[in-house]
């Protein structure tokens, strides 16, 4: 008789999205991509993953009126978080982390990882070590914290440097780059060892940040695996896109509707589209259904150097999926949660010669019917391409331009060619895909003639463009004008309490209960006065005003479309921030 041998025990995770500010202004419309790849990479592994977004707790506790966003001052307190985090007595974060984890099977854990987010949301990272000293304290359970957030935290870790003394000395890990096989590792050193990682031991570890007497540092980074998220174990119901479904009526009625939920989910802005979600949302059951929009990401790292990025600093080997993955994943996760719908993540969809016709044979021939936008780059498409990729479904594209000045592209390493870009932008009007931009202002000697070059493309353009992003230009320390600031120009001032002042500064906009795009600009940490030109005080006096200019050359089309569905729902007065032309900073 065959003896079974022995099943090998399974490592049991909580695992744990912090909460953010999103819940208490709009619905949440994405669920989370990272969180989903660990996931998925724990799941392969072999480890039971308890998953909760605790987005949906804070959502439920804001909707049944247990607090006040006014009531949310002590997570903006730099010294009530961190000492509550040494051991410090806190009632009130001690009750409300309680409040979010109730339900969840705390006991049952071995390890508990804790997303603190990716959205540069002061909430994410504060609750995130909140919620991780409750369970230090009352479970006595190993935490490790990952998430985006903490990459932008080790970028301004001179700025965060007692947050990140905080963290390092009262956890057991915290991964700042990929931990989709990071996480996997020290889930199993920590179910096996049972014991806390020293995070301040003087060996680095991969992907996981360490102190070195009094210095934070950096250890490098674990490369990217490309991975289907796995959300299962989540509320999904919460991430709902509410969009017009009716299978009962006609065919010319249906292709109406989905005309409708493309301009929705693709053509709107995202303050439009996240108001139309809410709008859509009240009709639910009549004529109207919510459906995911799947994130997805099948290339990470870019072979440009453009000067404000932060990856233009240090090379790393370009991943990117076969075709035969990317599609059998799409297709995968839109039988799977029932979908059509992606929003591509990916630095840009044409990154490698000849994907674009390989990726969207396959999907033509296969049948597969998506719907999915992404960023792309003006080189190498041509208008057959373009038509291929609107044919497998590509509904939007946004090109990161920056700028129309040649000069500046030159000064920023952009390498983009502006007559191949009014080129693209039309062929985009010509097959059906929207076509947004980015647009940085503010670069350091920026002056009235190279802002106007970007003007004058805008408003040449205009016709072909669906949309622009206005971006007010910060210091990336990860970059090559943050790292060598002089030889762009400019020299930089940092503030010693850059920390709290920025927790204030996104307190106010939570207690004042602005709209949700005024969200304060949290990567701008660091000032700067140019070189023989104007200083941080001059420069500041005149963003408005560029910001002004570049907003009254979009189509008024959206805003009057806001207006329309905002008086459906009584929101007169908490108008989104681009229509005064605001710009939000520390101050």
């Amino acid at each position: 008789m065959a003896i079974a041998p022995a099943r090998k025990p399974t490592t049991r995770v909580l695992f744990l999205v912090a909460p953010g500010e999103q819940p208490m202004f709009t619905r949440m419309n994405l669920p989370p991509f990272g969180t989903g790849i660990v996931t998925a990479s724990l799941r392969d592994a072999g480890c039971d993953v308890d998953l909760h977004d605790l987005n949906s707790d804070l959502w439920r506790m804001w909707r049944a009126g247990e607090f006040t966003k006014a009531d949310l001052r002590p997570f903006y307190d730099e010294r009530a978080v961190l000492d509550y985090v040494g051991g410090a007595r806190n009632d009130f974060l001690d009750s409300f982390a309680d409040r979010l984890l109730a339900g969840k099977d705390i006991e049952a854990a071995q390890v508990v990882g804790i997303s603190a987010g990716g959205d540069f949301s002061f909430l994410e990272m504060q609750s995130a070590v909140v919620i991780g000293a409750h369970l230090k304290r009352h479970y006595g359970k190993p935490i490790v914290l990952g998430g985006n957030n903490l990459d932008y935290l080790m970028q301004f870790h001179d700025a965060f440097h007692s947050w990140w003394t905080a963290v390092i000395t009262h956890f057991d890990a915290a991964v700042t780059g990929p931990g989709e096989d990071v996480f996997v590792d020290l889930v199993g050193k920590l179910a096996r060892e049972r014991t806390q990682l020293p995070m301040a031991r003087p060996a680095p570890s991969p992907g996981v940040a360490r102190l070195l007497g009094d210095t934070v540092l950096r250890a490098p980074d674990a490369a990217h695996r490309i991975l289907a998220p796995d959300f299962d174990g989540l509320r999904l119901d919460d991430y709902h896109n509410f969009v017009r479904d009716r299978p009962t009526a006609s065919p010319r009625k249906q292709e109406a509707d989905e005309m409708w939920n493309r301009m929705q989910l693709y053509q709107f802005p995202a303050y439009l589209s996240w108001l139309a979600n809410e709008t859509n949302a009240q009709q639910a059951g009549q004529g109207v259904s919510g459906r995911l929009v799947m994130p997805y990401v099948f290339n990470y790292n870019c072979p440009y150097n453009c000067a404000f990025c932060t990856e233009s600093l240090e090379r790393v080997k370009l991943v990117h999926a076969t075709v035969d993955d990317i599609v059998e994943d799409m297709a995968g996760l839109a039988g799977k949660y029932q979908t059509p719908y992606f929003y591509l993540f990916n630095n840009y969809f044409n990154l490698v010669n000849g994907f674009v016709e390989e990726f969207a044979s396959r999907v033509i021939l296969n049948g597969v019917q998506l719907h999915w936008s992404d960023c792309a780059r003006f080189n190498s498409l041509t208008y057959e391409r373009l038509a291929l990729m609107a044919e497998s479904g590509c509904r939007k594209l946004t090109f990161g331009l920056e700028t129309a000045s040649t000069k500046m592209l030159k000064i920023i390493d952009k390498r983009v060619k502006l007559a191949e870009a009014e080129r693209v932008l039309g062929w985009c009007k010509e097959v059906g895909i929207w076509a947004d931009l980015e647009i940085i202002t503010g670069l350091p000697h920026e002056d009235e003639d190279t802002f106007a070059e970007t003007t004058d493309f805008l408003e040449r353009n205009a016709a072909n463009i669906n949309y622009f992003n206005v971006n007010r230009y910060f210091v990336a320390p990860k970059s090559l004008m943050g790292a060598k600031p002089e030889a762009y120009g400019m020299t930089l001032r940092k503030f010693p309490d850059a920390y709290q002042r920025l927790l204030d500064a996104n307190y106010r906009w939570l207690a004042e209960d602005l709209e949700f795009s005024y969200k304060p600009q949290n990567f701008r940490v660091y000032e700067f006065d140019e070189i023989d030109g104007r200083s941080a005080e001059q420069l500041a006096d005149v963003i408005v005003p560029k910001i002004a200019k570049l907003n009254a050359i979009q189509s008024t089309d959206f805003s009057d479309a806001w207006r329309v569905l905002s008086m459906r729902q009584d929101r007169a007065g908490r108008t989104p921030a681009r229509f005064n032309n605001e710009t939000m900073s520390m101050a």
